[in-house]
């Protein structure tokens, strides 16, 4: 993100990579338990990562995938998001990236009831409008404002670092939680599996295109601060990991996006490698990528961002954006400048699958409005649309009910991967079943309800479910006599 007034942005230092339903309580001792437990963030198995031996990458369970170009709001009030989802402009855009902040939604330890509510009511709105939401999950701020639950903003306790309780605030009006410190990890990483496994578990899960963390810089490069709060680049990183790990395995449907953007400064002098480090390990858990807060043709990315390296190009996902500031002629001199950098692969660009455009521009001089997007959109669209992560391909049975007599009411249920438009056909001898409830069907789980008729002969008879690219399972239902 580009520097409000007043706020550091971190920059390059030698050596270094320069990136910067119901409301419900949930008990912080059952959040961490889950998130001790062995299993729950194990590395993945050899044969389960991101690729074969040879390079090849394999298959993974079905996951949502809704590429395409997003509206990032400026104003978290439930009123200005509303407005977004009603405005004709954002009409052609695939959906929103809608903020939501870890001191709102955590008002006492373990309850997340606010965050909750608040999620459930813009999934709502969003699936109305028949749009996708990027859910973006805070733990930085830039208006002078904590970020963190309020029990951790004063000490003494073990969730201090020096002068600083829960959070690195440097005086420029720019917060961010203490990753590096175990406890403020603990209770974050709580709460990110616990939004994770609530939009997971939504109603309007086929709405929700993904999570998105905030930018990974502190605000501040200035190593004596840095020490004062016993920074440590190396465990900063692996916190990172862990979270989006966290998010990934408790929303196995979701992809899980960091923008990175500095914050990995050396305490010592040794290069960190976060970029390489951060892409490795993205390589290897599928469903995790990389974007970047600040889309900044003009000063482009290095291949020590994953989005701008040909090694991580195409193998995770990337997804850049447009904030207010980056409408300006300073960074770009046009939309078609932007979006070119946005969608071309190295070295000319970042190869973006999903491109976010900030609602507010800001002042200018600006190279092209937010109006422009949107009536760009149709004749620019997003050209990386593949996955970067193939999915297992197949239709298989859950439940059918046979044998059964004539005249009763018969159910087949499938599981399909991808999720797909599916047809069913029954045939009785040489004719094909007419029989209400036997229409085309779409999603990842789809059963069909229908009465055999009571003529029916007995038999076992074939039943043919096609499901396009996911493929055709064939089954035989038996028929007893009435």
């Amino acid at each position: 993100m580009l520097p409000h007034p007043g706020q550091v942005h971190d920059q390059s230092v030698a050596g270094i990579v320069p990136f910067v339903r119901t409301p419900v309580v949930v008990t912080l001792t059952a959040v961490l338990g889950l998130l001790l437990a062995p299993q729950a963030f194990a590395p993945l198995p050899s044969g389960s990562s991101g690729f074969f031996g040879t390079g090849q990458v394999e298959a993974i369970p079905d996951y949502n995938w809704y590429p395409g170009y997003y509206v990032l709001n400026s104003v978290d009030a439930a009123a200005s998001k509303q407005a977004i989802l009603d405005d004709p402009l954002v009409k052609p855009f695939t959906g929103v990236q809608f903020r939501y902040h870890w001191a709102a939604s955590e008002r006492s330890p373990g309850d997340y009831s606010a965050g909750f509510a608040t999620l459930d009511a813009d999934l709502k709105k969003v699936a109305a409008k028949r749009k996708k939401i990027l859910v973006m999950l805070m733990y930085k701020k830039f208006d002078g404002t904590s970020t963190v639950p309020a029990d951790l903003r004063t000490g003494p306790g073990p969730w201090c670092n020096g002068p600083y309780c829960g959070e690195l605030a440097n005086g420029t009006g720019t917060s961010v939680a203490l990753l590096w410190n175990p406890v403020v990890e603990a209770r974050l990483k709580s709460w990110i599996t616990a939004m994770a496994r609530h939009l997971s578990t939504s109603p309007y899960i086929d709405h929700v295109a993904g999570i998105v963390f905030n930018e990974t810089a502190l605000g501040t490069t200035d190593t004596t601060t840095l020490a004062s709060a016993d920074y440590d680049p190396d465990v900063y990183l692996q916190a990172l990991e862990d979270n989006m790990l966290a998010a990934t395995t408790a929303a196995p449907r979701l992809i899980t996006i960091l923008y990175f953007e500095g914050g990995f400064v050396s305490i010592d002098g040794t290069s960190v490698r976060a970029g390489e480090r951060i892409g490795d390990w993205m390589l290897g858990h599928p469903r995790t990528g990389a974007g970047t807060p600040d889309l900044t043709p003009k000063n482009p990315k290095g291949t020590n961002h994953p989005c701008a390296n040909s090694k991580y190009q195409s193998s995770i996902v990337c997804a850049p954006a447009v904030q207010a500031p980056d409408y300006s002629t300073q960074v770009t001199d046009s939309f078609d400048e932007s979006f070119n950098y946005a969608t071309e692969p190295v070295p000319d660009g970042q190869h973006a699958s999903f491109l976010t455009f900030s609602y507010a521009v800001g002042p200018g001089p600006n190279a092209f409005t937010f109006t422009d997007v949107s009536n760009n959109i149709p004749t620019h669209p997003i050209p990386n649309t593949a996955r970067p992560w193939p999915v297992v391909r197949e239709v298989r049975k859950l439940a059918l009910t046979s044998p059964m007599r004539a005249g009763r009411v018969a159910s087949l249920t499938v599981s399909v991967s991808p999720r797909a438009r599916c047809t069913v056909e029954v045939n009785y001898g040489t004719v094909v079943s007419k029989a209400a409830g036997l229409g085309p069907k779409s999603g990842g789980k789809i059963t069909w309800r229908w009465r055999v008729g009571r003529s029916t002969p007995p038999g076992r008879w074939p039943v043919v479910v096609r499901c396009g690219e996911a493929g055709t399972l064939k089954l035989r239902i038996r028929v007893l006599p009435r």
